[in-house]
């Protein structure tokens, strides 16, 4: 029983404390544009397909905007072969960088313009 309420009273403490507050994420991608060409090409397509399809969905979720249901939608595949011209196009880039075009171009411009408004504090 003590067990029980101590465990309970752990739940309700961190529950209500500043640790579970929504703070702002970082992203780290460290896939580039060279790594996405050489994977869709080699045995690692699938690694960096999800790894794109992950970014897309974060930022969907982040901002709040249907990524793959807006006006018309896209297909995975019709994703793959923008990342695959952008990369050929930008080899320098990451494939974070090209996920933040795309998505841009896709919602027509509504991911730049609905910027995340700073957390109040």
């Amino acid at each position: 029983m003590k067990k029980n309420l101590s465990l309970l009273l752990l739940i309700f403490t961190i529950g209500f404390s500043e640790v579970s507050k929504a703070e702002p994420v970082l992203i780290v991608s460290d896939v580039y544009c060279n790594i996405w060409s050489a994977g869709r090409k080699g045995k690692q397509s699938k690694e960096v397909e999800s790894h794109l399809i992950g970014l897309l969905d974060g930022l969907s979720a982040g901002r709040q905007i249907p990524f793959w249901n807006f006006k018309e939608g896209i297909s995975f595949q019709q994703v793959y072969v923008w990342m695959d011209k952008y990369c050929l196009e930008n080899p320098d880039s990451s494939v974070y960088f090209g996920a933040y075009e795309l998505f841009d171009e896709q919602t027509q411009g509504l991911f730049k313009k609905n910027k995340p408004q700073p957390l109040a504090k």
